[in-house]
């Protein structure tokens, strides 16, 4: 089963989880959510990402929003992603995460559309 990646490419987060999957040559559909046009508030969106935001996939049953959490899946999940995209030291790992709640916290805050 072909791994489903919902994300407007007017979102950075959606675009960040598009060239992960590229740059890991990882198979992926992506089914657009045009957030223009209010897609993301959909009912059928919402089964997918009760939030209502994207990025999001679906993953056979598994489903999952949140880029940075998507990323972290995929790296761990796909066979062939380069361990220095998430390494299995701990100590590495946790920089990684460091940086990622830094990024959330920091330069999401002021980017987002509402």
């Amino acid at each position: 089963m072909t791994l489903k990646v919902y994300a407007d490419r007017m979102s950075q987060p959606s675009r960040a989880v598009i060239l992960f999957c590229k740059l890991n040559r990882i198979d992926f559909e992506e089914v657009k959510i045009d957030i223009s046009k209010r897609q993301h508030l959909s009912p059928e969106f919402a089964e997918i990402n009760p939030m209502r935001q994207v990025p999001a996939i679906v993953d056979g049953r598994f489903k999952l929003s949140e880029s940075h959490a998507i990323l972290i899946y995929l790296a761990c999940s796909f066979p062939g992603v380069a361990d220095h995209w998430y390494p299995a030291d701990v100590s590495k790992r946790a920089k990684i995460h460091s940086v990622l709640d830094w990024h959330h916290s920091n330069l999401r805050r002021g980017a987002s559309f509402g």
